[in-house]
C-alpha cells in the first residue's frame, strides 16, 4: 500500500457514496441499501488473494473486466448488483486502483453508516454477555451517541474482568487488565 492510498480510498469511497445516493434519489430509494449490501458482500469476497488476480499485470484490462463480470455473476446469482456499482468496479480496474478496493469499500460503508444514522460498536468482555447485558450497552451507547447501535460482542478471557468498547476510532477500556497495567506503571 502506497502513502497515497488513504486519501485515494477516501476519494473513491466518497465517489461511490455519492453515486449510491444519486441512484437512490433518481429511482428506487431502496437502491441505496442494495449498494450497502453488495459492498459488504464484496468486502468479504475480495480479500488480498482474490484481488491479486485483478492486479495481475499479465492480464489486459478487457480480460480483467471479463473476469470481474464472471466473479460478480457467481457472487450475485440470486441478487442483482446495481449496474452503477459494477461500472464503478470496472472504472477502478481501468484506473489501476483495484488494489485499493478493500479501503474504498470500507470508506464507503463508513459514510453509508453515517448517512443512515448508524454506529457500529464492538464490546470485548472477559466473559460472554447475555442478551440483557448487550441490550443495556446498546441502550447506553444509543443515548450517548444518539444513533442506532449495531453491537458486536467478543470474548477475551485475558481481560480478567471488565470490558473494552470500540466505536469508530474511540476506545473505552474498563478492563481489569488495563487497570493492573496502569497500576504497575505508576508504581515503577
Amino acid at each position: 500500500m502506497n502513502k497515497f492510498s488513504g486519501p485515494l480510498a477516501r476519494r473513491y469511497g466518497t465517489a461511490l457514496f455519492e453515486c449510491a445516493i444519486e441512484a437512490s434519489q433518481k429511482g428506487d430509494p431502496s437502491l441505496f441499501e442494495s449498494y450497502v449490501e453488495a459492498s459488504r458482500t464484496l468486502m468479504t469476497i475480495f480479500n488480498k488473494k482474490m484481488t491479486s488476480f485483478f492486479i495481475n499485470p499479465t492480464l489486459s484490462i478487457e480480460e480483467k473486466k471479463q473476469l470481474l463480470d464472471t466473479v460478480l455473476n457467481k457472487i450475485f446469482v440470486n441478487k442483482k448488483i446495481p449496474s452503477e456499482l459494477s461500472d464503478f468496479l470496472k472504472l477502478m480496474l481501468e484506473n489501476h486502483r483495484f488494489s485499493e478496493l478493500q479501503m474504498v469499500l470500507k470508506n464507503f460503508l463508513i459514510r453509508a453508516d453515517e448517512y443512515a444514522g448508524v454506529a457500529r460498536a464492538t464490546i470485548i468482555s472477559a466473559s460472554k454477555l447475555n442478551e440483557n447485558g448487550e441490550s443495556e450497552f446498546s441502550s447506553v451507547l444509543h443515548n450517548v451517541l444518539n444513533k442506532k447501535i449495531i453491537l458486536e460482542s467478543k470474548v477475551d478471557e485475558s481481560l480478567r474482568s471488565g470490558f473494552i468498547i470500540k466505536v469508530g476510532n474511540t476506545n473505552v477500556d474498563a478492563s481489569l487488565r488495563s487497570r493492573l497495567l496502569n497500576l504497575k506503571e505508576s508504581l515503577s
